[in-house]
């Protein structure tokens, strides 16, 4: 059996699911959460109880929420699909945070609007700020989370870069007499 600590795999990722289901007591604004990230780099395990939990102890079941879970499945899924290519995991995350929104108003519009295509477009645009916002949340924490685990890399391949720049324009770093005027 494993061992739980923060440091090991298991403990990060139990750690992570409870910041995300914390993240939704009201801490943070609205749809303003690391629940996308979580989903979508963490273990769906994990993920998959925590919205559970809060929605079975804190918000409650509503119509439509399979549809919502649904969206939320995305997220893992495209992780997974994403694997450990950062090129992937760049562009699936924003693709899992649209297809939420997508599945999880689709039924708002099937449970709570009457069945037309007029009230579809009412539903979704209505639905535009807190995609907005989710969207936000889901690129601000995973793509903070990828700048985390790849920041030695990140940083060989700025100093790389820099040095190259500068050994190409070296007149870039020291004013010339022309220039103090």
């Amino acid at each position: 059996m494993k061992q739980f600590n923060s440091t090991n795999k298991f403990g990060r990722q139990f750690v992570a699911a409870t910041g995300a289901f914390v993240s939704r007591l009201g801490a943070l604004p609205a749809n303003i959460s690391p629940l996308g990230s979580v989903g979508f780099f963490g273990n769906p395990l994990f993920f998959a109880v925590s919205i559970l939990a809060f929605d079975l102890f804190v918000k409650g079941i509503y119509p439509g929420f399979w549809l919502t879970y649904v969206g939320f499945a995305c997220y893992p899924l495209l992780g997974k699909l994403a694997a450990k290519s950062v090129r992937r995991q760049l562009l699936f995350l924003p693709a899992a945070s649209m297809l939420f929104f997508l599945f999880s108003n689709l039924g708002v519009w099937w449970y709570w609007y009457d069945h037309t295509f007029a009230k579809l477009l009412i539903c979704f645009a209505v639905a535009v700020p807190f995609y907005s916002r989710t969207l936000l949340s889901d690129v601000a924490f995973g793509y903070g989370y990828l700048a985390v685990k790849h920041r030695a890399e990140i940083r060989a391949f700025i100093q790389q870069h820099l040095l190259s720049v500068l050994q190409k324009k070296p007149a870039l770093l020291a004013p010339t007499p022309a220039s103090l005027r």
